[in-house]
């Protein structure tokens, strides 16, 4: 990957976040515990796990320009790596 790429990741994973943070008081309400998966800023699909909603983003974006965020009382912007860590 270039920093180019880097750059258009990091950059969606912000718009995401944005919008996630907006999103999240009604998503609290029945999504509690789950894994929202967000491209341009819009929710491409919730997911029971973590794992499920990577390997979602890995076949819908092959391009890697995707967010995932747990639905929690407390958002927590993780960034680049949003979508990305050992999920066991």
């Amino acid at each position: 990957m270039t920093n180019r790429d880097d750059k258009l990741i990091q950059e969606e994973v912000d718009r995401n976040f944005d919008f996630f943070t907006k999103s999240l008081p009604a998503l609290l309400k029945d999504q509690r515990g789950r894994y929202v998966l967000l491209r341009s800023q819009t929710i491409a699909g919730i997911f029971d796990t973590a794992r499920d909603a990577l390997t979602a983003g890995e076949k819908m974006y092959p391009d890697g320009l995707y967010s995932i965020q747990q639905v929690t009382d407390t958002s927590i912007d993780l960034g680049y790596f949003s979508h990305a860590g050992s999920l066991g």
